[in-house]
């Protein structure tokens, strides 16, 4: 005579598609884990990632970066740095900028204006409001990448130098510089790091520190044996973000920069789509904070990938259509955390709650480990999702907002395939008895049961967990 039990579903608090879907453990796109105290006999809940609005409108297209200078955002394009006002709206024209590559901003603290600088492909700028002009000194070197500390401007260069600015001034000596010869790999990129200056390179980075010298007033402290993969591979240092740096390492890895060590923080299989990526150029990485969690992003071409330094997991992003997230870069402007646009030129708003991606739909998907209780193949009688019901909005559109709705299916290969997905209503506004259940779908497989959440609907979607009650039956 069958047994009934009833077993949790292993739903992830971290992304591990595997490198096959055999080896997968589960995955969460568009949606991340947050931890539940132990009072609430929840482990945790399952949101939906931050959603994207319209923030800044623009006639040009191809996100380069962007800096917050006072209460204006500067913005490069293909071809031209525009500005928006702290509100946002329509763009409004600086000036003309070669390329389409990405591009380092800088600004010291010259009162009561500051210098700023802009470093892409085509060499070193200076922008005012109005205006895009190529830097004023002729004693720097073209560098490659720049960035701001202690009111100098510090600019670094292939060949291993690195030359810092008059104190909160364009004019460079041109002995200001010093040299990263712990190894013959020149420089990529310098990051600021409180009063630390990170010097990364190909194979090492140095840390620098402010001494007061004259005429280049850093001097190295600290050697890291590890690189920085690409020259966009490093995020962190952002105003507002309140988290030390992270960046990808020459060794295909993402590290966090808590000392003398940095952390390893990325799991093997994101290690090893990294180390898939030939052009480590098409990297970059960001950072943004939403509904109380700090991220930091890090995009390919083809697939993005979320840190959640709140809990130190993972999630995966895909905006419609595409299989990486839209968005690009991550700049706070007035508390508010705004980004670029791969799908356009607008500059858009993170924003917790708002449930698209502007017009587009944001794809929740959380995804399970197997359901396993080997010897036995198990007879699925039926399994119960805890979600939170009635999150239909009554003013809203319909039926997408009205009467929401979810999906499920599930998989008996170890996630080779899926079942023709079964529709439930999340539930009216204020009609909470809504229930997710699912019944008899059949003999699991013998590698067990896998089950898929999905939700497009532009509602909130919580999601605490989930049981399959199951009949024992002997192969």
């Amino acid at each position: 005579m069958p047994m009934r039990n009833s077993v949790p579903i292993p739903f992830p608090l971290s992304s591990s598609p595997g490198r096959l879907p055999q080896e997968g453990s589960g995955r969460l796109v568009n949606c991340f884990a947050e931890k539940l105290p132990e009072e609430s006999g929840r482990r945790a809940v399952w949101r939906r990632a931050p959603g994207l609005k319209s923030w800044g409108t623009s006639a040009t297209s191809t996100y380069r970066g962007g800096m917050l200078v006072g209460s204006t955002l500067y913005v490069a394009k293909s071809g031209f740095i525009e500005r928006y006002a702290s509100t946002g709206g329509a763009a409004t024209s600086v000036g003309a900028l070669s390329g389409t590559d990405r591009v380092f901003f800088a600004q010291n603290s010259k009162a009561p204006t500051p210098d700023q600088v802009v470093v892409c492909e085509a060499g070193a700028f200076t922008f005012t409001t109005g205006a895009v002009a190529s830097y004023p000194d002729p004693d720097l070197p073209a560098p490659n990448a720049v960035c701001s500390i202690d009111g100098y401007l510090v600019f670094t260069l292939g060949d291993g130098r690195c030359f810092a600015s008059d104190l909160n001034s364009t004019a460079v000596n041109a002995l200001s510089f010093g040299k990263a010869e712990a190894k013959p790999d020149g420089l990529t990129r310098p990051v600021p790091y409180g009063r630390l200056l990170l010097l990364f390179g190909p194979q090492t980075t140095e840390i620098w520190q402010n001494v007061g010298a004259a005429p280049f007033p850093f001097q190295r402290a600290l050697v890291i044996p590890f690189g920085i993969a690409g020259p966009h591979c490093a995020a962190g240092f952002e105003d507002g973000f309140g988290y030390p740096p992270l960046f990808v390492a020459n060794d295909n890895t993402v590290r966090l920069f808590s000392g003398q060590d940095p952390e390893k923080v990325s799991p093997p299989i994101l290690d090893s789509y990294i180390a898939a990526v030939g052009n480590k150029a098409a990297l970059e990485a960001s950072v943004y904070v939403s509904g109380g969690h700090s991220f930091w992003q890090l995009s390919s071409p083809t697939w993005t990938w979320a840190f959640n330094l709140n809990n130190a997991q993972w999630h995966e992003r895909e905006s419609y259509g595409i299989s990486r997230s839209r968005m690009t870069g991550g700049v706070n402007v007035g508390g508010k955390w705004v980004c670029g646009d791969t799908k356009s030129g607008a500059i858009l708003e993170i924003d917790a709650a708002t449930r698209k991606e502007v017009a587009d739909p944001l794809i929740y998907r959380l995804e399970s480990a197997p359901v396993k209780n080997f010897p036995y193949r198990v007879q699925v009688a039926r399994a119960d999702f805890d979600v939170a019901t009635g999150v239909g909005v009554a003013t809203g559109s319909d039926p997408i907002e009205t009467d929401p709705e979810a999906k499920v299916s599930w998989s008996d290969d170890d996630g080779v395939s899926w079942s023709v997905p079964l529709v439930r209503k999340l539930g009216r506004q204020s009609k909470p008895e809504t229930r997710i259940t699912v019944t008899r779908t059949g003999l699991s497989g013998p590698a067990g049961r896998r089950w898929r959440l999905e939700a497009a609907d532009p509602v909130d979607v919580s999601v605490f967990g989930g049981t399959q009650s199951a009949e024992m039956r002997q192969n």
